[in-house]
């Protein structure tokens, strides 16, 4: 200022004045440096492997999906060796 004491403060004998417009825009270009400081040049990180996701369910029941199949799975093996059990037991009583 003109070396007038400031209005507020009177016996500061010095006085601090803001320009708002200017405050705005240096908080503006400071926000901006910030945003594009953020955007690195490196690629962002893998998620996970899609190999991984996709065995992965995606709902509490495509579990139970899953579980379900692999029993039937299992008991298809466990009556074909039972088939096959039996096959071999007939040969050998005949």
């Amino acid at each position: 200022m003109n070396g007038m004491a400031c209005p507020k403060r009177p016996l500061a004998g010095h006085c601090i004045h803001v320009d708002r417009g200017h405050l705005m825009k240096n908080a503006i270009a400071l926000l901006c440096l910030l945003a594009l400081g953020a955007c690195s040049g490196k690629p962002p990180a893998p998620q996970s492997d899609p190999k991984s996701s996709a065995a992965q369910p995606s709902a509490p029941w495509d579990a139970m999906k899953q579980d379900e199949q692999r029993a039937k799975d299992v008991q298809k093996v466990v009556n074909q060796h039972a088939a096959d059990q039996d096959k071999q037991i007939e040969q050998q009583t005949q």
